[in-house]
């Protein structure tokens, strides 16, 4: 049995089809965050990697600048999330959750949870998109705190293909 397991291992990559990528794997965008999973603000890179009918899986990277306070000084925040983009049309429900790792310039380190759930308005066929969102802060890593909070976001598709 582990003869025949190890022969299909080796034998059936020879025979698998590789799949193309298509529009919407390929597709990548930058979008700057106002409040939101960065704090004040941030700047963020997302790309599309997984779709199953009508919902499309985002990752998305971002970098922020946030004064903290005078022990610690200004942190860089870096939210980092994944997002499910809900619906068939332009108007899409959007879902996510990640973390937001900050470091501070006085060598602070904190980590808050985030959520999203919002709106996001975005046409195939046109490069612009726009977001709101609520997205609560969550710390845990001393105690448990909840910080209602969130954003407003305009994007920029960067390979879509107009008409």
């Amino acid at each position: 049995m582990k003869l025949i397991l190890i022969l299909y291992l080796l034998i059936a990559p020879l025979f698998m089809v590789a799949q193309h990528a298509t529009n919407w794997e390929k597709k990548k965008a930058v979008f700057l965050e106002i409040g939101g999973s960065g704090g004040i603000g941030s700047l963020n890179f997302e790309k599309y990697f997984f779709r199953k009918k009508s919902t499309q899986f985002t990752w998305r990277a971002g970098l922020s600048l946030a004064p903290i306070d005078k022990n610690n000084g200004t942190g860089i925040v870096c939210p980092l999330m994944i997002n499910a983009l809900i619906g068939k049309a332009s108007h899409k429900l959007e879902l996510g959750i990640g973390q937001g790792i900050t470091v501070t310039t006085k060598g602070q380190f904190f980590a808050l949870t985030t959520g999203a759930i919002g709106y996001r308005y975005q046409a195939e066929t046109k490069k612009w998109f726009y977001r709101i969102t609520y997205t609560p802060l969550i710390s845990y890593l001393v105690d448990f705190q909840m910080q209602h909070w969130g954003g407003i976001s305009i994007g920029y598709n960067l390979n879509c293909k107009t008409k």
